[in-house]
């Protein structure tokens, strides 16, 4: 029986529809007596690979010993792939099963038919791969250009269709419905308690609002918003931040002006096999990108340093609600997180991770009963708050002061500096012009050495921000504490889950088990 393989993975003009290429390949079995089948339901696949439902039910065929001879209109319908498909004809000739393609006449039964496959194969698969490259091209040039360049609008936008230079291009432009939450996102995570589980727990459990697949927030996609500049103005705090992180950036500073946004992406010619959210910020282009942004600046690096200081501690399903001091325990002997476990007729225990995953020889701390250990720290919170040397360290504690004058100062003077270099490249590219080789190759050394120290001050800027925002962090959470401490007591023994948890974060930074009935909370205050 001879099998008729169509495929066409986009309905063009010029090409040749599943429906002809059928009546083509009918027409010679036709012809020539031969009994036939038509394996047709691989309309939209493409010929990069072999994975199809239709070819894969005719080559289940052709292993059964069902067919004898494979019938399609072109080669490239097959595959596009000669790797692929040099693999296709050994099994083919395996199994005695022959290939014919209509319109260049080639027939794998003769050695000059399958001598033309290949080459023609050759051609297919280098079509394919200039095809890839051009769509590769177009993305970057889009992209230099401030324009979106390609794929789904990330969540808080949509795409929008614009004119420039005579030529349609695509934006960003804020949703009205998704940008607020967005926002939302950013400000609650920003909060002193705030953290990617608390955010799922409100957007999930509290507010009930859907994710773009209309399921619920998982903890990936949220750090993605989190951690996307594009959601920023084009400024000079996301551009010293951006420089300072060893991102690659193209403009100049002077066009960081806040009337637009910023966008990364991958470094064009790099062989990079990983998605661009797991790669470094220095494989990265930062470009001005033609949408308007959704976050402040301030808030988006703030963010930043939060996350980059925040012990990470991934959302867990199921028993975020069975403990009000998930996040915080850690073994005091192998110092991995120490979670809660369920327990048939009990209230369930805590266990070192590394002995519930790994098994009871990767660490020998014994399991602690939650109902013995809960009224334990409660108490020990309650004791310590209320004891008055906290008390009075809280009251006295100055919560609204940010940097020093000395910090302040330093760090102007960082800036300057980062100025100052700035001018002396420009002026070293710009020489470049008249430059005889002999100096050109002085000059290039010379900005090597400035852009050298223009990526120590801004690492120096970088940390400065980070250490104030710990600061501010820090004081923060104290002028919280000094409004609830005459009442953490009552907030502590409430019934309301949710409550408790946001008070002990707020509270105590760490919770270590070290055996034998011993612990040690590390408070904030």
């Amino acid at each position: 029986m001879v099998a008729i393989y169509p495929r066409q993975s986009i309905d063009k003009k010029d090409s040749m529809s599943i429906e002809q290429q059928i009546a083509q390949c009918v027409s010679l079995c036709e012809r020539n007596g031969w009994a036939y089948k038509v394996y047709d339901k691989d309309r939209g696949y493409s010929g990069k690979n072999m994975k199809r439902p239709s070819f894969t039910e005719m080559m289940c065929d052709v292993h059964a010993g069902k067919i004898d001879k494979i019938l399609c209109y072109k080669l490239d319908r097959i595959s596009r792939n000669i790797s692929d498909f040099s693999n296709l004809l050994v099994d083919l000739q395996e199994h005695h099963c022959e290939f014919v393609s209509i319109s260049e006449s080639f027939d794998t039964s003769s050695p000059i038919g399958r001598a033309m496959v290949y080459i023609c194969m050759v051609f297919a698969q280098m079509e394919r791969e200039n095809t890839s490259q051009r769509v590769h091209d177009n993305y970057y040039y889009r992209a230099v250009q401030g324009f979106w360049g390609g794929g789904v609008a990330p969540y808080g936008y949509r795409l929008k269709r614009t004119q420039h230079e005579g030529k349609t291009h695509t934006i960003l432009e804020p949703d009205e419905n998704t940008a607020p939450i967005v926002q939302l996102i950013y400000s609650e995570y920003i909060k002193p308690s705030g953290s990617v589980s608390t955010v799922l727990h409100l957007l999930n459990q509290e507010l009930r609002i859907p994710s773009r697949n209309g399921k619920d927030w998982t903890s990936r996609v949220l750090v993605d918003i989190l951690s996307r500049p594009l959601y920023a103005p084009n400024d000079m705090t996301m551009y010293n931040y951006l420089k300072a992180a060893g991102a690659n950036i193209s403009e100049s500073p002077m066009l960081y002006d806040g009337s637009l946004s910023v966008d990364l992406y991958g470094i064009k010619d790099a062989p990079f096999q990983k998605h661009k959210r797991s790669r470094g910020i220095e494989n990265m282009y930062c470009n001005i990108s033609y949408h308007k942004s959704i976050i402040n600046s301030d808030i988006w690096v703030a963010v930043q340093h939060k996350h980059r200081n925040m012990i990470r501690v991934p959302a867990r399903t199921g028993t975020g609600r069975n403990s009000v001091f998930t996040g915080l325990m850690v073994c005091g002997k192998c110092h991995t997180r120490v979670s809660w476990t369920n327990s048939r007729g009990t209230d369930g225990y805590y266990i070192c991770s590394s002995r519930k995953n790994r098994g009871w020889y990767s660490c020998d701390a014994a399991v602690m009963p939650k109902k013995k250990y809960d009224p334990i720290i409660l108490s020990a919170i309650m004791a310590h708050y209320a004891d008055p040397k906290t008390r009075e360290y809280v009251r006295l504690a100055n919560p609204t002061s940010q940097n020093t004058a000395a910090d302040s100062k330093k760090k102007n003077l960082l800036l300057s500096r980062i100025a100052e270099i700035d001018n002396q490249i420009e002026r070293l590219i710009s020489s470049l012009a008249e430059a005889s080789d002999v100096s050109i190759k002085y000059i290039d050394e010379r900005i090597g050495v400035l852009d050298k120290k223009r990526a120590e001050a801004n690492r120096a800027v970088l940390d400065m921000d980070a250490n104030a925002f710990q600061h501010n962090a820090a004081a923060s959470a104290i002028a919280r504490i000094a409004e609830i401490i005459d009442n953490i007591p009552e907030l502590l023994t409430s019934n309301d889950f949710n409550n408790i948890r946001d008070t002990v974060r707020l509270l105590v930074k760490k919770i270590t088990f070290n055996g034998d009935n011993d612990l040690d909370i590390e408070y904030t205050v």
